[in-house]
């Protein structure tokens, strides 16, 4: 079974979009030792389309900074590469639009999300490594990034509101 997360409300922000994978279920262990297990978002992609609310799309992870919740994830969803995202760039915040533009113009291509750990344990990957995997995640938002812990995880485009 897929998960999937659709935003609630399809009222378009018109401050364009970027899409990409927040996340990877290949088994290189990230810059912390960890891997994500197919299936590790599953529940928290139900979790946020119950409720109703988008899931946040911020710059550098910053919560303390409102102008920081540049937009919103749209659509999430498990796939066999990893959980893949597509959100919108709100388009009455400056800071969001440039984002956008660093996005579009590649100089900003990486994501990360944050996330509490349900469910982990040690494994031994295929070619000897040791890992944490990752085995059910609460996620509570995607950020765009300079530095990932996931180089892997990766802007696929990011558009304005004017194109197709």
């Amino acid at each position: 079974m897929e998960a999937m997360y659709k935003s609630a409300g399809s009222a378009q922000m018109d401050g364009g979009s970027v899409k990409g994978y927040a996340s990877t279920f290949d088994r290189e262990p990230d810059s912390y030792g960890d891997v994500v297990a197919k299936g590790a978002f599953e529940e928290s992609l139900k979790h946020w389309e119950s409720i109703g609310k988008p899931i946040p799309l911020l710059y550098g992870h910053n919560t303390d900074d409102p102008e920081y919740n540049i937009g919103k994830v749209t659509l999430a969803r498990e796939d066999d590469r990893g959980l893949y995202v597509e959100a919108e760039f709100d388009a009455e915040n400056p800071k969001a639009q440039y984002v956008r533009k660093l996005a579009k113009e590649g100089r900003l291509y990486q994501f990360r999300f944050a996330y509490q750990v349900l469910d982990a344990a040690p494994v031994e990957l295929a070619d000897g490594t040791k890992a944490n995997e990752l085995r059910e995640l609460e996620i509570y938002e995607v950020s765009l990034v300079v530095v990932p812990a996931n180089p892997r995880a990766q802007v696929i485009a990011a558009k304005d509101a004017t194109e197709v």
